[in-house]
């Protein structure tokens, strides 16, 4: 990998396609979260949204790396997916995780992902990149737990009624905290597996140029 090249103008455009791809994922992700958890446990939908984000956006990701294998197209996808949470409406601090994770998933998969020999699989670096940067999709979420007052001040100012806020924290605990992380980490993991698996069989000859990524 050329960690030295910077972008190009056509991996910009990569970028912008692939980011919006992957916010097409975010966009279904919630949407199918919502229905399911509004039938079967209604009040849990924040728990599962960033679990269900990483199971289905694993190939976008996966073939962002191979399209784009350079420094900063993942860092600018974490910006872009942290500034729709900003100009969404989401809690203001929500644009923080995807830009920090953005930035560490990058530095990971572009720098620990060189192959130390020719033809080595470096699948492992992808792995660890994606479940990072899938923590990103957790900023909307986690001040629900650690800056509930904050996080409260803000529906109000959206005009929220206290019905929805009660809803809304009823089931924000310790427990629910650990689940949303482990949910997480098993949908991220589970979308990087079948990421790499159909990026394999369907972009074989440009996969295999980023095997040693």
């Amino acid at each position: 990998m050329g960690t030295g090249r910077t972008l190009k103008t056509k991996d910009l455009v990569n970028v912008g396609i692939y980011s919006a791809l992957y916010f097409i994922c975010m966009g279904i992700a919630e949407g199918l979260t919502t229905l399911v958890t509004g039938l079967l446990l209604p009040g849990f939908t924040s728990i599962f949204v960033p679990g269900i984000v990483g199971l289905l956006a694993g190939p976008v990701y996966m073939l962002l790396c191979q399209k784009v294998p350079r420094f900063g197209a993942i860092t600018i996808m974490g910006i872009l997916m942290g500034l729709f949470f900003l100009i969404s409406g989401h809690f203001a601090l929500a644009f923080i995780p995807y830009a920090l994770c953005g930035l560490l998933a990058d530095a990971i998969q572009t720098f620990a992902g060189k192959p130390q020999e020719p033809g080595a699989d470096r699948r492992w670096v992808r792995v660890v990149s994606y479940v990072i940067f899938t923590f990103g999709s957790t900023g909307p979420v986690l001040p629900l737990w650690f800056m509930k007052n904050a996080y409260v001040a803000s529906l109000v100012k959206r005009g929220k009624s206290q019905d929805y806020i009660n809803t809304l924290f009823s089931h924000i605990t310790a427990p629910t905290l650990v689940a949303c992380v482990a949910i997480t980490l098993v949908g991220a993991l589970i979308g990087a597996y079948w990421g790499d698996k159909l990026v394999k069989r369907y972009f074989a000859p440009k996969t295999a140029a980023i095997v040693g990524n």
